[in-house]
């Protein structure tokens, strides 16, 4: 079992699982989605050209950036023991970065692995800046799981692929529909 001693890493893991379903995605010509690193200046290499010091020259922005069909989209990979999302470890860079991605007409989101219950789910950006304002607004801290409507359940990872593309095809369709409501 891996134990991350950084805070930062918490979401490898399912990192990990996004690339390469990602990959496959690729392969199979239906997206064209990379994993965005976080941008670092190396200041110090010892004599076997191993990083010693590096500091993070600006904040990063999601965790994967890309294409689906025409579509851009940004998202962020997130994983919890809690029955709920700590809005916390979504920095306010973050929902800015998402924010302006989905004003342009793309999509937003995270992926989440609730691990209490080892269930996936797609956020989609509206459900979390709702909350996100309402934590500024001195409101809840965290977007509890049993809000999360269930038709953005993943389903459960086969052959390594967690194929969340049919849960973003129910996504564009509620956005679709809410915007045809205004």
């Amino acid at each position: 079992m891996t134990i991350w001693n950084s805070r930062g890493l918490r979401g490898s893991v399912l990192e990990d699982l996004l690339t390469l379903t990602n990959e496959f995605y690729k392969q199979q010509k239906l997206a064209r989605i990379d994993k965005i690193s976080v941008p670092i200046k190396v200041t110090e290499i010892d004599k076997n050209r191993n990083i010693t010091k590096a500091f993070f020259e600006k904040k990063s922005t999601v965790d994967f950036l890309g294409i689906i069909q025409g579509i851009a989209v940004a998202y962020d990979a997130k994983e919890t023991n809690l029955k709920s999302i700590p809005l916390k470890n979504i920095h306010k860079h973050q929902i800015e970065f998402m924010k302006d991605y989905s004003d342009q007409s793309g999509l937003s989101f995270l992926i989440v692995h609730f691990k209490i219950f080892d269930e996936y789910f797609v956020i989609p950006f509206e459900l979390l800046y709702t909350y996100y304002i309402k934590s500024e607004n001195g409101e809840r801290k965290s977007i509890p799981y049993k809000s999360i409507p269930k038709e953005y359940l993943i389903n459960r990872p086969t052959n390594g692929i967690l194929n969340y593309l049919p849960v973003l095809n129910t996504y564009l369709k509620n956005k679709k529909n809410n915007l045809n409501n205004l």
